[in-house]
C-alpha cells in the first residue's frame, strides 16, 4: 500500500505544473502539503469563489512525495487531490468533476499552477 500525506480518501487525480515566475507563478518552489485554493478554468472567482482542494504529490511508485523537498517547476507532476469541505464535496463538485476537467491552483487570487483532472478515485463514495 502506497504512504499517503493525508489520511482521508482522495477524490480524484490530477497532473499539475507548477508555473514559472515569468509566468506569474511561484519565485521559490512550493513543497507537498501545499494548500493551495482550487479554481475551476473559466470560472470567474471574483463570483464564484475559490475552493479547497488539496494536492498529494506522488512518484511512480503511488507515495507521497517528501514534505521537506522543493516540487519541480514547470514539469507535469501526478497529485491526488481531496476536497476537504463534504458539504461542497456534494453540492459542487460531484457535479463539476470529471475526465479531462481544467482547474487552477491558486495562492490567493494569484493563479500559481494549472491542472487537468486525470481519474475519479473516491469523489463519489462517502467519507
Amino acid at each position: 500500500m502506497p504512504e499517503k500525506l493525508y489520511k482521508v480518501a482522495d477524490d480524484f487525480e490530477a497532473e499539475i505544473r507548477i508555473f514559472r515566475e515569468d509566468e506569474g507563478g511561484r519565485i521559490s518552489a512550493p513543497f507537498n502539503g501545499i494548500r493551495w485554493d482550487f479554481a475551476y478554468e473559466g470560472d470567474d472567482i471574483s463570483k464564484s469563489g475559490i475552493f479547497m482542494v488539496w494536492p498529494d504529490f506522488f512518484d511512480a511508485e503511488g507515495n507521497s512525495l517528501s514534505t521537506y523537498q522543493p516540487l519541480e517547476i514547470d514539469e507535469t507532476l501526478q497529485a491526488r487531490m481531496t476536497i476537504v469541505s463534504d458539504e461542497m464535496r456534494e453540492s459542487i463538485h460531484r457535479k463539476r468533476i470529471h475526465k479531462d476537467v481544467r482547474f487552477y491552483c491558486h495562492e490567493g487570487g494569484k493563479r500559481v499552477a494549472g491542472g487537468t483532472v486525470t481519474k475519479i478515485t473516491g469523489l463519489f463514495n462517502d467519507r
